[in-house]
């Protein structure tokens, strides 16, 4: 398992710290498009791109078409003990998965992930069982220690997977994945597009400011004619005051401060724009209060944190859900509050120096509702021949 010596992603991330942003010339912040991994019937990650056909098991639930749970986590890739950790983060999104509805379809975004956080990305018997992933190595990832991974459910229709190069120090980047959405009115009229954005802002201060740059730059793909709805969420690093605009400065909604972060809140209903958004039974119901900005409610970085890094920074609102178009937030709550590694390793880690947590960040969850003429399209593999 795990040492306490300086991993690859560690010394990368300290070198990173010490250096200035060169500009690159303008073409390595295009889109760089790469494919996704599902598993073949005899349980391997094959790329979603090769011509391999897989039959149908009637083994999956059917799947909602207005229903979409969101789950995003940064894990912290400077910490050692990272299998140790990375074992707990599955066994407690794994929890999440399984306390889900199954018609409900989720997707996770997870942050600073390592190389060995990946092996066990893929090698996770209930990952295989219920999702595709956008990447299972470190192949795709600007940073050579770390960098973000996507997991979809599988039952969705990925129509693409790229990534942007945002203007950074770190190797930041958007991890975009597009679904399919079917009109509902009108099956005549071309595919609309769900965007999800996952990624991991600058951090620190910088001067000029970066994350400002970055957003922008990650509006220009949220807002394309083609998509009908959009997400971005993740690790936004939000720790200056500009940040707490930046969501309205590119026209997008902050779902905590939206609906709030009470974890009774209604999970089927809500109010959204001028459009009440009905229940199964057909029954309106009320939206909830906003979230506070500066409330226990929302931070998610600082009590899982080193008393000395909690006493100089304070704790924040690091990790943010954001969304545009026809999307009705339901319901937001925190994950990973008080996970701690398993109990044999947590006296080792303390022994080391280090706290047993599995992050220093809390992750968050959010359930949607499609609410337009928008469905999800399920994905429908090919018959074996």
């Amino acid at each position: 398992m795990s040492s306490v010596k300086p991993n690859p992603a560690m010394q990368a991330a300290a070198a990173s710290f010490s250096s200035v942003i060169q500009k690159r010339e303008d073409a390595f912040y295009e889109p760089r498009n790469q494919t996704y991994y599902r598993v073949s019937p005899d349980g391997n990650w094959t790329p979603a791109t090769s011509d391999q056909a897989f039959s149908k098991d009637g083994s999956e639930s059917l799947l909602h078409p207005t229903k979409l749970r969101l789950i995003s986590w940064n894990i912290d890739v400077l910490v050692p003990f990272a299998e140790e950790r990375m074992s707990a983060a599955l066994d407690h999104l794994h929890e999440l998965v399984s306390s889900t509805p199954p018609e409900i379809a989720i997707v996770m975004f997870l942050q600073e992930m390592g190389v060995s956080d990946m092996e066990q990305i893929r090698d996770s018997a209930w990952v295989k069982q219920r999702f595709n992933l956008t990447d299972i190595d470190s192949h795709n990832w600007l940073s050579s220690g770390y960098g973000t991974t996507t997991l979809v459910d599988r039952r969705m229709h990925i129509d693409s997977v790229f990534r942007v190069p945002w203007y950074s120090k770190f190797g930041r980047d958007g991890l975009f994945v597009d679904i399919k959405l079917y009109n509902c009115l009108r099956a005549d009229l071309p595919v609309k597009l769900l965007r999800l954005c996952n990624t991991h802002l600058e951090s620190l201060v910088a001067d000029p400011p970066v994350r400002p740059v970055q957003m922008a730059a990650a509006k220009r793909y949220l807002s394309h004619p083609d998509v009908e709805s959009a997400i971005l969420a993740g690790d936004l690093n939000a720790i200056e005051p500009f940040d707490r605009s930046l969501h309205t400065d590119n026209e997008l909604e902050d779902m905590y401060l939206s609906i709030g972060g009470h974890a009774n809140a209604p999970s089927d209903a809500t109010v959204f724009g001028n459009f009440i958004v009905y229940d199964d039974n057909n029954v309106p119901t009320n939206r909830n209060g906003p979230g506070e900005e500066d409330s226990d409610h929302g931070y998610t970085w600082g009590y899982q944190s080193p008393q000395a890094m909690r006493d100089r920074f304070g704790c924040s609102r690091m990790d943010k859900i954001l969304f545009r178009g026809w999307l009705g937030p339901c319901k937001f709550q925190r994950i990973g509050m008080g996970v701690k590694v398993a109990e044999e390793h947590g006296q080792m880690m303390k022994e080391a120096g280090e706290l047993d947590w599995v992050s220093d960040h809390y992750g968050v969850m959010g359930d949607f509702l499609l609410t337009y003429r928008g469905h999800l399209t399920k994905y429908e593999p090919r018959e074996q021949v």
